[in-house]
């Protein structure tokens, strides 16, 4: 067991000095700025909910410039960035914020972390056991009360609920073969996760009545609105054709309503009144940033993200819904990047 970690951690961190450069897209001019620089990669944390902090001047994110995986408080808009904890085999997309801001946990090999940030002390709640290893795919209940932690050994897969206070664990669900894939946590119903089938069930919350069956397809990304009373995906059908449709279902037992159909999105995210999107396309030809009104129905081209893994772009608002940041290795190396949507998108 970890325990607690002292204040030499904290004696000794100096601040990294500003990475950003600013630079237009060829394709749309654009201005982007690059946060993170090219010799080394970075990574943004899994949950996008937890990455930023509510007024949009810090941003947590994991780089490996000093040789290996560390946590790291990006200040926007200076561009410094602070390590917050010495780590031994960081899961880079573990990292996540408490709601207080105070505090992040992240997995650090088989442990799942709790580190204050002014005093950087951290403890270890809970560690997996019997060959058994977290993933580093995480999700935390609305409250605080509880993270759902994905591991697995073999081909089987488990989601351990483990207390934010306590460090007590228990199963909710566990496949002997194939993967489970966690969403995002309802604060009544508990986690949505897609099982070993891909099709998306609820688990450790109140029970739902019976949901409307899903379209077939498969789902490929799923968000909850702030107030949980709608459940926003992108759903990739078999066709043919072939097509991804962003859609809504009302909860807890409405019916599924198609938003708009999407230039092969890979993920998504909303801002933060829904009424305004941002995704990636996983389009070969045209790998590029969109924008997505609700109310048109029709798509913008941002930028090119021309990421090798459109999948793992994860672009997401600013809370004032200003900028978008996202991930691309499209020098090489994986950073981090931003672009300002001021004029387009309206302020949250």
């Amino acid at each position: 067991m970890l325990g607690l970690q002292g204040g030499g951690f904290a004696a000794t961190v100096s601040l990294i000095a500003p990475q950003k450069q600013e630079f237009i897209d060829p394709a749309t001019e654009f201005q982007v700025t690059r946060w993170t620089e090219e010799a080394s990669d970075a990574q943004l944390p899994g949950d996008l909910d937890r990455v930023m902090t509510r007024n949009d001047q810090q941003l947590l994110y994991a780089s490996n410039r000093s040789g290996h995986w560390l946590p790291y408080l990006l200040q926007v808009p200076k561009g410094e960035s602070l390590p917050i904890a010495e780590t031994a085999n960081l899961q880079p997309a573990s990292l996540a914020f408490l709601k207080d801001e105070k505090e992040v946990i992240y997995v650090d090999g088989l442990s799942l972390v709790r580190t204050q940030l002014r005093k950087s002390r951290s403890r270890e709640l809970y560690e997996a056991a019997n060959g058994w290893a977290p993933t580093g795919t995480l999700r935390i209940s609305p409250d605080d009360r509880t993270v759902a932690v994905l591991e697995s050994k073999g081909g089987a897969s488990r989601i351990v609920f483990v207390d934010l206070g306590s460090g007590k664990s228990r199963i909710v669900i566990e496949t002997a073969q194939g993967s489970l894939k966690p969403l995002d946590f309802h604060p009544r119903f508990g986690l949505l996760l897609l099982d070993s089938r891909g099709v998306p069930v609820f688990q450790g919350g109140t029970p739902l009545p019976a949901l409307a069956p899903f379209p077939a397809g498969e789902v490929l990304d799923a968000r909850f609105d702030h107030a949980g009373g709608r459940l926003m995906y992108l759903i990739r059908s078999q066709g043919p054709p072939e097509r991804t449709q962003l859609m809504e279902l009302a909860l807890p037992g409405g019916s599924h309503q198609l938003v708009a159909n999407t230039s092969k999105f890979a993920t998504f995210s909303p801002n933060a009144d829904g009424s305004v999107f941002v995704g990636a396309s996983g389009s070969i030809a045209q790998p590029l940033l969109l924008l997505l009104l609700r109310v048109t129905k029709r798509e913008f081209s941002l930028m090119e993200h021309s990421s090798s893994q459109p999948s793992v772009v994860q672009p997401f608002f600013s809370n004032n819904s200003q900028l978008i940041f996202f991930q691309s290795d499209r020098l090489g190396k994986n950073c981090i990047f931003s672009v300002s949507v001021k004029g387009l998108v309206e302020q949250t």
